[in-house]
């Protein structure tokens, strides 16, 4: 079956992911970019367990582990630091061993360049123009013109994806209320090893993570109209004002940070959908389900999308491309939307300025038992496949 070949339009993490677990599976797959060339920027993210297992089954996550920092205090915290909800190092410790993998801090950049070692064929500059399922095959053009051939399309190219728009034809992305700015710290601001931790104010929000070569990944957050996280409003001194009444370890980790590599920004999801194949063509990681962060999944999720999609194509030849597109939907689509709706109601929740849905907010928060915590998580961030 090694005749068989693919198509991953997108090389982000989830096009990456998906071109790996196709090779595995004896697929000839080339990813297309637009991008003239991949730069290190970006910021950092959490790679959750049920992602780390499933680089573990894709044959890539050594690296990963390797670099990554392995995160072991969680907690949620008022905007003063004061405990909401608070995961120990014993509690992280207790999950990490159910479900078999740690969480991992990395900076997008470290894990993108990790995957796209695994990748045997990327072409950049090569933008989608225009794709024809003819059945038998797909035939793509790019915007210089070339054509190419293969018996399966995969959409990985984001939440604003063009072949999303040919199949689901929904229209824009949902604001979801806030916008972020996110940095790196040069250093870990004398928190403890593995930090992780969220402070929650009024419309106020902040977290962030330990990431590879010591450094730490922050994000801070804002309730209001969108397009207000612009370059003026998202100086150091700015969000070190904004934030003044947040715990110390806030504005060090603000005062560590470039303040020239500091990303502002929209937040956004899509509204689940059933639907992410047609034919030959399937959608990936943000084109299927773009979510807000506040759970930390949407690569993760994207990797879990790629893993699946693998599996299920490993056992076929050019000929069952749409039988095993319309299992990896069946097998993902559940999971994938309830993580979506899950992530979106964790923001609005977040996101509150009233004061007494605020105090409502934090009373529950604070009533919620460790275990009860660990139960949610354990069963989040195992891999069910």
């Amino acid at each position: 079956m090694n005749d068989r070949s693919a198509i991953v339009v997108g090389a982000g993490i989830g096009g990456l992911s998906a071109a790996i677990a196709l090779q595995k599976s004896g697929w000839n797959t080339e990813v297309i970019e637009r991008a003239t060339r991949i730069d290190p920027v970006g910021a950092g993210l959490t790679l959750q367990p049920n992602a780390v297992l499933a680089l573990r089954r894709l044959g890539c996550s050594d690296e990963v582990e390797h670099v990554g920092a392995h995160l072991r205090f969680g907690g949620l915290r008022r905007a003063d630091g004061s405990p909401l909800s608070v995961l120990s190092a014993t509690d992280a410790e207790r999950i990490e061993e159910t479900v078999g993998a740690p969480a991992i801090g990395i900076h997008r950049a470290t894990l993108h360049a990790a995957l796209a070692r695994h990748v045997d064929q990327l072409s950049l500059a090569s933008e989608l123009t225009a794709y024809e399922d003819r059945g038998d095959l797909v035939r793509v053009t790019t915007a210089d013109g070339k054509q190419r051939e293969a018996d399966l399309l995969i959409g990985a190219d984001g939440i604003n994806s063009r072949l999303r728009a040919s199949i689901q034809n929904d229209g824009a992305p949902r604001y979801a209320g806030y916008y972020c700015w996110r940095g790196v710290a040069s250093g870990d601001a004398g928190l403890p090893k593995g930090w992780a931790a969220e402070y929650w104010g009024d419309g106020l929000r902040f977290g962030g993570c330990a990431i590879d070569d010591g450094r730490t990944y922050w994000f801070a957050v804002q309730t209001g109209p969108p397009g207000g996280a612009t370059i003026e409003a998202g100086t150091k001194d700015s969000l070190r004002a904004m934030y003044s009444g947040f715990a110390p370890e806030v504005d060090r980790l603000l005062e560590a940070t470039d303040p020239q590599a500091i990303i502002g920004g929209d937040i956004a999801d899509r509204n689940p959908v059933a639907q992410w194949s047609q034919g030959r063509v399937a959608l990936l990681g943000d084109a299927a389900h773009a979510m807000t962060p506040n759970l930390g999944q949407g690569a993760c999720q994207a990797i879990e999308d790629a893993l699946v999609l693998g599996e299920q194509l490993a056992a076929v030849d050019a000929t069952g491309v749409t039988a095993a597109l319309a299992e990896y939907q069946r097998i993902r689509v559940p999971r994938a939307n309830k993580t979506v709706r899950m992530a979106r109601r964790v923001g609005d929740v977040a996101r509150m300025q009233n004061r007494l849905g605020v105090a409502v907010r934090d009373g529950a928060l604070r009533a919620t038992p460790a275990s009860m915590l660990r139960s949610q998580l354990t069963r989040a961030w195992r891999l069910p496949y």
